[in-house]
């Protein structure tokens, strides 16, 4: 199976943002990505969040994610989007992938692999993210119960996918709350092949108890920021 992944686009009508996001850029690069992705037949395409970032107006946050809508629809290969800490401050979750044109993420089944996407957009206290109202540093996964069931009645390899990172490489800041016991979850299942992130930036690949961490760079801030992964 092969998997299109891209991450942080950060899509908004700024030229610069945080003295190294060009933001103004990213549809072009979503663009691109598509059409390579297309080229290589990769059978689906994930984008692990951070899509659209603030505007004045929420008229045109609703016009730029309305942007990367038409790109989506256009390609024959199917899209799954996670929602990112910035698409959550802009959007409520449900406006985000009505706009978006596609359904939240859903847990596959795929040729004896398993896909299984995180939504760790919640703070500490378990409230979701709301327009308006979220922090980058404070992510928290509350299933962690559901979570590790989910692993214990699953067999073949399995791969996670999240915005905001587990990786104990990186610092407390860009990692969710109860990281370390999604980890020993993980490693506990015997069957956590992967887990894809983004939201840290620069990108980071890890490797623990024979689980890989791959943070992938943000596309906002590289040209060639667009990854295919064999699994």
């Amino acid at each position: 199976m092969k998997l299109g992944l891209f991450t942080d686009p950060h899509y908004s009508s700024k030229e610069l943002s945080c003295r190294c996001r060009y933001n103004n850029q990213s549809l072009r690069k979503i663009k691109a990505a598509y059409s390579y992705f297309e080229r290589e037949n990769c059978d689906l395409i994930v984008c692990l969040g951070d899509l659209i970032d603030t505007e004045p107006t929420r008229q045109k946050e609703l016009e730029n994610l309305s942007e990367i809508a038409e790109v989506v629809k256009a390609s024959s290969i199917p899209t799954v989007c996670l929602m990112g800490n910035h698409d959550a401050f802009v959007l409520e979750q449900s406006e985000f992938y009505q706009t978006l044109g596609i359904a939240p993420p859903a847990d596959m089944q795929i040729d004896g692999r398993n896909l299984l996407f995180i939504d760790a957009c919640y703070f500490e206290n378990g409230k979701h993210y709301q327009p308006g109202d979220s922090n980058w540093r404070d992510t928290f996964f509350p299933h962690e119960k559901e979570f590790a069931e989910k692993l214990k009645s699953l067999q073949g390899d399995t791969y996670v996918f999240v915005h905001q990172n587990i990786d104990s490489a990186l610092h407390q800041d860009h990692r969710l709350f109860n990281a370390d016991s999604l980890m020993q979850i993980m490693k506990d299942s015997n069957i956590v092949k992967t887990v894809f992130q983004g939201h840290y930036h620069p990108g980071i690949t890890s490797n623990y108890d024979g689980i890989q961490y791959i943070t992938l760079p943000a596309m906002c801030e590289n040209e060639d920021a667009v990854f295919i992964f064999d699994i």
